[in-house]
């Protein structure tokens, strides 16, 4: 044989050496099952939700329905804040020139003395930490009536954030601000 072919043999001979190795090496002793069929595949949907939050109208809260990504606490608050852009029919908001610069959910434990039963629902308390100028009453009163507006929250604290550092966070219920409820009508607890 011929120089060449020898050649050609051995890196023929390397090269199925190299694959059979890659194929022992790549066998990781499972063996294969069939397929399994686990429902459909999961699809994002883009359609948006619609949740009640609180404008103002004459000074007064107002419920008022607009679109958010879902009905999670943090996509009703953060629909809150941004409707403060766009204010149809006659509303307004204490919100223009705060942004939510945080929200956070942690469960509501009321105080020591209270029983934890285990058959209570769950329940949080919703804190945000907002930035801008200064927080108002009215302010104060959107945001915490729209997060009570959901059933799992229990509790407001709300913390006004400044470049440098967070003031103290101050608990707030719906109940502080009956007085804003809309003429013939009521706010959460």
């Amino acid at each position: 044989m011929s120089r060449g072919r020898t050649r050609r043999a051995s890196r023929a001979l390397l090269a199925g050496l190299l694959a059979a190795l890659l194929m022992v090496s790549a066998a990781c002793g499972v063996a294969p099952t069939g397929v399994i069929d686990a429902g459909p595949a999961p699809v994002i949907s883009g359609t948006p939700t619609l949740v009640t939050i609180y404008m103002l109208r004459d000074g007064r809260l107002w419920p008022t329905r607009v679109a958010a990504r879902s009905p999670h606490v943090n996509d009703v608050l953060y629909a809150l804040f941004a409707a403060s852009g766009r204010t149809p029919n006659q509303l307004s908001t204490a919100l223009t020139g705060l942004t939510l610069a945080q929200v956070q959910l942690v469960r509501y434990a009321p105080d020591a003395g209270s029983r934890n039963d285990p058959d209570a629902t769950l329940s949080l308390r919703v804190r945000l930490f907002v930035s801008g100028w200064k927080i108002t009453r009215t302010a104060m009163a959107q945001i915490t009536c729209t997060a009570r507006l959901r059933p799992e929250i229990w509790a407001v604290e709300i913390a006004h954030a400044t470049p440098d550092k967070n003031g103290p966070l101050k608990v707030h219920t719906c109940r502080e601000f009956w007085d804003l409820a809309p003429k013939d009508g009521q706010l959460p607890p």
